[in-house]
């Protein structure tokens, strides 16, 4: 264990904290189980696809089930704005006919 770094400063290495000891648990036997039914659960959220008729572009969209809000799209509107604005400055640049 390193004490010292340098003559001036001196270390001090705090001891690792202990673990809890786990108590051992019974083994599963048929006399101490019992079978209990699963519950039916109803997925919370839906899951769509939806392309963009004008940029051919995908985007998956999390619907929640009850209220049918858009939880979450992927890309985001933010990104797609954002992906339009420069394909309208770029664009004209890039797509020009020769």
């Amino acid at each position: 264990m390193v004490t010292k770094i340098d003559g001036a400063v001196s270390l001090f290495v705090a001891p690792l904290p202990e673990k809890p000891k786990e108590e051992p648990q019974p083994e599963p036997t048929p006399q101490n189980t019992r079978a209990v039914p699963a519950r039916s659960v109803e997925p919370a959220y839906g899951f769509q696809l939806r392309v963009d008729q004008e940029t051919r572009e995908v985007t998956a969209v999390i619907v929640d089930q009850v209220t049918h809000a858009i939880i979450r799209e992927i890309p985001a509107k933010e990104m797609k704005i954002a992906s339009d604005v420069i394909r309208n400055l770029v664009g004209p640049l890039i797509d020009k006919t020769v």
